[in-house]
């Protein structure tokens, strides 16, 4: 622990500073909402994208790669 400088110790003191202020607000509910609508949207766009992909019948098979 001697060999951590001072501007080290401010540097990581201001970091959970912020991250604790981060934790406590809402910003950090109202970001996690916002990723798990967007992931729901990109689940249900992959889903639409392979279920027009299994009834058109891509002529690619697995030997292909």
């Amino acid at each position: 622990m001697s060999k951590v400088g001072g501007g080290s110790l401010l540097l990581a003191g201001i970091f959970l500073i912020f991250l604790g202020i981060l934790i406590r607000s809402d910003f950090l509910e109202w970001l996690l909402d916002l990723l798990g609508i967007i992931t729901i949207i990109g689940g249900g766009i992959a889903g639409v994208v392979g279920l027009i992909q299994v009834f058109t019948g891509s002529k690619r098979s697995s030997s292909d790669f």
